[in-house]
């Protein structure tokens, strides 16, 4: 049996997913958890956690995640929940959407950045059974 990691580049570990240098994916890509990318992608990344942008990395395309840590190549947009943080060498061409932004000596930055405050609560809809339940209990008995 082949072992997927060799293959794709990608592999999981305690620390979360890798996807090494010299590893090329075009798409959308969905990580759970904490992510490094050391490859190139075209496409979109959604990441459930925690994301670092390695030094070898080179992204374009859109990246949505909990915190980014960015050291690579960067054209896209960025949309992180808490912080976006770009170290040296990091170079990042695109929007940012985060509530807290750290930009490190040397670091490059082209594009807007839009900073709110905390998430915006969000009302949501009622599950058919809780309707249900709040029917039966507004009913005369």
């Amino acid at each position: 049996m082949a072992e997927t990691s060799r293959l794709s580049g990608a592999r999981f570990s305690e620390s979360g997913a890798y996807l090494g240098p010299g590893t090329k994916v075009s798409g959308k890509l969905l990580f759970e958890g904490p992510t490094t990318i050391e490859g190139t992608i075209e496409g979109e990344v959604l990441v459930h956690g925690d994301v670092t942008i390695g030094e070898q990395a080179t992204i374009k395309g859109k990246i949505s995640a909990a915190s980014a840590l960015i050291r690579g190549k960067v054209a896209a947009d960025i949309l992180a929940d808490k912080k976006i943080e770009i170290q040296p060498p990091g170079v990042v061409i695109g929007d940012l959407f985060t509530q807290s932004l750290v930009i490190g000596e040397g670091a490059i930055l082209e594009g807007h950045c839009t900073m709110r405050k905390e998430k915006e609560g969000k009302v949501l809809p009622l599950l058919p059974q809780d309707a249900a339940n709040r029917k039966s209990d507004e009913s005369p008995s």
